[in-house]
């Protein structure tokens, strides 16, 4: 059975660039840019020294590093690197890609090996790899990698989608990687990377009655876990301080409290651009990355958040439009999977930062400061866009 149809000619090679979705990639800039000037204001010199401040509950910072480069500045070279590696990304054919599935997965669990024995622990997880004066956080590419080789392998098992058998082998199939995610540990990159295979699967046809069972399976594991211990002293903290901030402080109760503080003073129209108190104090850890929404909420108030949340909103119609656009199933996969992956992101972050979700360290894509987490979406947009110039109906 042929799944992938043959490369397009020459022609429709020199009409890719008509093809792409503009709309997706002005929304992407947009939101890119937006984020360097929040970046910019998140970081710049506080105006007093918060009373004591305890550590952050989130685990995404990068190491410290002895550059002095500004964090604005590196955030203007990751949008630059990011947009050239989406747009190179996007003129290539995408269906090539699934020849290489072997390759992808195999380097992925080699990349994640290679984080746990020689990575740098930064608040209690090893993410990091330092490469000169770069710091590369390899769980963020390890979602692009699972969206490749997960997409190659459901197409190839296409007429049986609708088999619960093909469903647990596909989470065989994403074992491996989940728990070496799970090792570093990183709990939130673990969902996420979950969040791929639900939507692979819906969009990809399989039935409700087995996603929603295998959901309700996981939430019997995961109060499993709870009842006998097996989570991190730390996760059971973060869940503690979700349902009562003044819990365990030390855990993000503190980081809640200023985050809801800092989104409620923005009020309607905010305090205006650099002027937020809650932000140029300092008084909410982790402001530049997991916690920017609630510089945005402050400095423009419900009015910019609205027009925050708008924008990912279009840009989830879009992927969501690609993936029912696309005229093969490995594109459908593509867009189904990458999709999701986005509303994940979106809904646990800006939800935490407003304790409708427990903390969780995932950054807000194309938003958020750093620059593994910029070049990883980059390129998962970049797939898209190829969906978009060389396959779609």
């Amino acid at each position: 059975m042929a799944v992938v149809s043959a490369p397009h000619s020459s022609v429709a090679s020199r009409a890719s660039f008509l093809g792409l979705d503009w709309p997706l990639l002005l929304v992407t800039i947009v939101l890119a840019v937006w984020g360097v000037f929040t970046v910019v204001s998140a970081t710049q010199p506080a105006i007093q020294a918060p009373a004591a401040r305890l550590a952050p509950a989130t685990a995404r910072r990068a190491p410290v590093e002895s550059s002095r480069i500004p964090d604005a500045t590196k955030q203007i070279a990751f949008v630059v690197v990011g947009v050239a590696a989406m747009l190179a990304l996007a003129f290539l054919d995408y269906r090539w890609l699934m020849h290489l599935q072997g390759w992808v997965y195999g380097l992925n669990l080699v990349s994640l090996l290679i984080v746990l024995m020689i990575g740098r622990e930064v608040n209690g997880a090893k993410s990091w790899i330092i490469v000169g004066p770069i710091s590369l956080q390899m769980s963020e590419f390890s979602k692009i990698a699972v969206l490749l080789s997960l997409a190659a392998f459901l197409t190839r098992k296409q007429e049986k989608i609708g088999e619960i058998k093909t469903i647990l082998l596909s989470l065989l199939y994403l074992a491996p990687p989940l728990l070496l995610i799970l090792k570093q540990p990183d709990f939130g990159t673990m969902l996420a990377t979950l969040s791929i295979w639900f939507g692979m699967l819906f969009f990809g046809g399989a039935r409700l009655k087995h996603l929603l069972g295998v959901l309700i399976v996981a939430g019997f594991v995961f109060a499993a876990a709870w009842q006998v211990g097996i989570l991190k002293p730390h996760q059971t903290a973060r869940l503690a301080s979700f349902i009562n901030p003044n819990a365990a402080p030390e855990a993000g109760g503190y980081q809640l409290r200023q985050s809801l503080i800092a989104i409620g003073s923005g009020q309607i129209t905010g305090q205006g651009y650099g002027q937020g108190m809650q932000n140029q104090a300092r008084y909410v850890p982790e402001n530049n990355t997991d916690f920017i929404f609630t510089v945005v909420a402050e400095e423009l108030g419900f009015a910019g958040g609205a027009a925050l949340l708008a924008a990912y909103l279009f840009l989830l119609f879009r992927t969501s439009s690609l993936a029912m656009s696309a005229d093969n199933y490995f594109g459908v996969l593509l867009c189904g999977g990458f999709t999701a992956l986005l509303a994940f992101h979106c809904i646990i972050n800006m939800g935490m930062t407003m304790r409708v979700m427990p903390i969780t360290g995932v950054p807000l894509p194309f938003f958020s400061y750093g620059g593994s987490s910029f070049l990883a979406f980059s390129l998962g947009v970049g797939l898209l866009q190829s969906v978009s110039a060389h396959g779609r109906r």
